[in-house]
């Protein structure tokens, strides 16, 4: 891969990084929302509960992308970014486009 091409994945590794990063944010709590309310309705309380738990779940994900952003990125550091972790293939450059975070080729993917 030329190295045009390896800093343009770097450069949306990174933005890519920081964005999640500035995103994340402290899980929430029953006691920082209205589900600690004695007087709300049990439909508010359902709602309230749905919101938490998709945001632990939206915050679970960010954390998942930031580690896999962190590995591609030093994998690029080391010289073996584009190179499958499983046959040291090189992994073509249209998948690193559509899943910069890749660190295997196509038909290692499911192995890890």
């Amino acid at each position: 891969m030329d190295a045009n091409k390896l800093n343009q994945l770097k450069k949306q590794l990174t933005d890519e990084l920081m964005n999640l990063q500035s995103h994340i944010h402290e899980v929430p709590t029953a006691e920082n929302s209205e589900l600690s309310s004695v007087e709300t309705h049990p439909a508010d309380a359902a709602t309230d509960l749905t919101t938490v738990t998709t945001e632990i779940a939206m915050d679970d994900f960010k954390e998942e992308e930031i580690e896999k952003i962190q590995l591609a990125l030093k994998a690029i550091k080391e010289g073996t970014y584009g190179q499958c972790i499983e046959c040291h293939k090189e992994i073509p450059y249209e998948r690193l486009e559509v899943v910069p975070t890749a660190l295997t080729c196509v038909e290692h993917s499911d192995d890890v």
